[in-house]
């Protein structure tokens, strides 16, 4: 009995320790910055990644922050869904004034990726209004559709592997159920693969 508590005890250490490494606060930059250093190559580079990382990253999560300090947001993962919705609506906002400035620059390449992952944003954002949807299989199965439609399976195969691990912790640290992480995941990897053959890549 105190062994299986130990093993249990352990296993959740590690479900909490891959859920905070593979979290959308971390990667939803670093999805952002491949994006961007693929699709532009001049001196503008650097000078729009800062501003795209502020406006997606940096004030999602300041949002976040100040609706954890004034209690309107009661812990980091957001467990209680109504909780979430003011954050992806804020999210959802930002990203759009980061697409619409993209094409403004003529930065077309670049717009249209931000574009698709606008529209993932999109559904998530409408689905959470109505059901739990889990954000960390969305994000990770964002990212196993993008780097391998771009880079392909031979050398980002194992984002297979992470994404299974995520969503195995989320479902061990009774964050989310097996229905929403599974279709969080397959819906960012449809709309992603699809978004991104739908404008041309």
């Amino acid at each position: 009995m105190a062994k299986k508590r130990k093993n249990d005890l352990e296993l959740k250490s590690l479900a909490w320790a891959v859920s905070r490494v593979f979290d959308p606060v971390i990667e939803i930059p670093v999805l952002i910055a491949t994006a961007m250093l693929y699709a532009m190559n001049s001196g503008w580079r650097f000078r729009y990644l800062v501003f795209l990382l502020v406006i997606d990253a940096l004030l999602p999560a300041a949002y976040m922050l100040w609706g954890l300090a004034h209690k309107t947001i009661s812990d980091w993962d957001m467990t209680k869904k109504d909780e979430r919705k003011g954050l992806y609506v804020f999210t959802v906002l930002a990203h759009l004034f980061g697409v619409v400035y993209a094409y403004m620059l003529g930065k077309d390449e670049l717009a249209e990726i931000l574009f698709v992952f606008w529209g993932l944003a999109v559904v998530f954002a409408v689905v959470t209004l109505f059901w739990k949807i889990s954000v960390h299989a969305g994000v990770n199965g964002a990212a196993l559709a993008f780097f391998n439609h771009f880079w392909g399976w031979d050398n980002y195969w194992w984002l297979l592997i992470v994404l299974l691990l995520v969503l195995w912790a989320r479902v061990e640290i009774k964050k989310h159920t097996w229905s929403q992480v599974l279709i969080g995941a397959t819906t960012a990897i449809v709309i992603v693969e699809l978004g991104l053959r739908l404008v041309g890549m």
